[in-house]
């Protein structure tokens, strides 16, 4: 099988075995830091099935291989939403290595099913990683974590409009040649796509705005 990867302009970023999180472990010396991969191994073991959700990512440099940091997730998807967390080395801070990486887990984690939303939270006196989180296109959704101030990124709405435009214009297209009426047909198979995609569009919204009141029922 194939090894899960995730690649940017400067990074490969990919889920870490078991064995590597062991031999990580035994190099922290910091106890939270410690109970925090001890947590992450824990998941792997007991739900394998959904271990990319549980396991530290490595980032490491293309050309050198060398380790930067890591990123996890914390826990399968659960109300269309996952938590992610994020680390670099001190010594490769400042480089915008955190950002690259994480503008490209969102984008996996969007590709993945019943994912809409990305949310993170940092410490109210973080500024550099809250600045990170708003590059990446993350707001502040008004809640506060164990941590800190949440934030959250959403998957982007799909707009029908223009993709049923582009098709019925085609079906249009080809009528209209049948017909020797090019331009009539793509006329009324863009109108006909606009027609239908202005409703699917309205349905999106709909069913956005409820997925976000069963992020944060109101009260």
């Amino acid at each position: 099988m194939k090894e899960l990867e995730v690649k940017t302009k400067r990074l490969t970023l990919r889920p870490m075995s078991d064995s590597e999180i062991e031999a990580l472990m035994e190099h922290i010396d910091d106890e939270e830091l410690h109970t925090a991969y001890g947590e992450m191994l824990d998941g792997c073991k007991r739900d394998p099935e959904n271990r990319v959700w549980y396991a530290p990512w490595e980032m490491t440099l293309k050309d050198t291989q060398e380790s930067v940091g890591d990123l996890c997730f914390k826990g399968p998807v659960k109300n269309y939403a996952v938590e992610i967390g994020y680390g670099v080395r001190p010594e490769q801070e400042g480089r915008g290595y955190t950002t690259e990486a994480l503008r490209a887990m969102t984008q996996w984690a969007f590709s993945q099913k019943d994912v809409v939303f990305v949310e993170a939270e940092t410490a109210p006196d973080n500024k550099a990683s809250q600045r990170v989180l708003e590059k990446c296109g993350f707001v502040a959704d008004g809640t506060t974590g164990e941590e800190g101030p949440r934030f959250v990124l959403e998957r982007p709405l799909t707009n029908w409009s223009p993709i049923y435009m582009l098709f019925g214009m085609s079906i249009g297209m080809a009528i209209g040649h049948f017909q020797d009426q090019m331009i009539f047909g793509m006329a009324i198979g863009m109108s006909l796509g606009v027609l239908f995609g202005v409703p699917f569009n309205s349905s999106e919204k709909k069913k956005r705005e409820a997925l976000r009141q069963q992020r944060h029922p109101r009260v």
